[in-house]
């Protein structure tokens, strides 16, 4: 999971929810939605899903309501409970759908990369604490957006394996080494 820095909100947007009444997320039009999405995708770490790490674009991303807007209606139009994230099916935003508790690791308010490590010989995502409440919020955060997903492990695991690979053979420069799964990387990177 990644960290997202939020910036300001773009002004399309602010001036979008002034000049019309929002009752609900279908209030906003597709045009205004798509704008909106170019703008999180840019802010978030090489247009990545905050939540699995696997490269998006404005195509094959939706826009997310951290907080679910059935339950938190107050924060349907807050810019900082939105973020883009991937489409998968049973995985991330669809995973999660309109879940929430508070021991949710949101990556706006907190960095996700103070919870996880990784197995490397697994792909797996994992707790770095035992202790109770930070092991329970990453089990919590985990198991709700399926981060540890077959299809999703197999990825990692081969980038983990090709990292390695390179990083034997050129460890002075991995600086040419192609960035997906950023926080993956500099995991593997503290390693060396």
């Amino acid at each position: 999971m990644l960290r997202v820095n939020k910036k300001s909100e773009p002004e399309e947007f602010t001036k979008y929810k002034s000049k019309n009444k929002i009752i609900n997320w279908e209030s906003f039009t597709i045009e205004i939605k798509q704008v909106l999405k170019q703008y999180l995708l840019e802010e978030q770490e090489n247009s990545c899903c905050p939540y699995c790490e696997i490269e998006i674009s404005l195509y094959n991303s939706q826009i997310e309501h951290i907080k679910p807007k059935d339950k938190f209606p107050e924060l349907l139009i807050d810019y900082n409970n939105l973020i883009a994230c991937c489409l998968e099916n049973k995985r991330c935003g669809n995973s999660k759908a309109n879940k929430w508790d508070e021991l949710f690791i949101n990556p706006v308010t907190e960095n996700p990369e103070d919870y996880f490590k990784y197995d490397i010989k697994t792909g797996k995502i994992i707790p770095i604490f035992k202790e109770k409440e930070k092991f329970e919020k990453a089990e919590y955060t985990i198991d709700l957006l399926n981060l540890n997903d077959n299809r999703l492990c197999n990825i990692r695991r081969k980038y983990i394996l090709e990292f390695l690979s390179y990083s034997s053979n050129n460890e002075n420069n991995l600086s040419d080494y192609p960035i997906k799964f950023p926080s993956l990387r500099r995991y593997l990177e503290g390693r060396l």
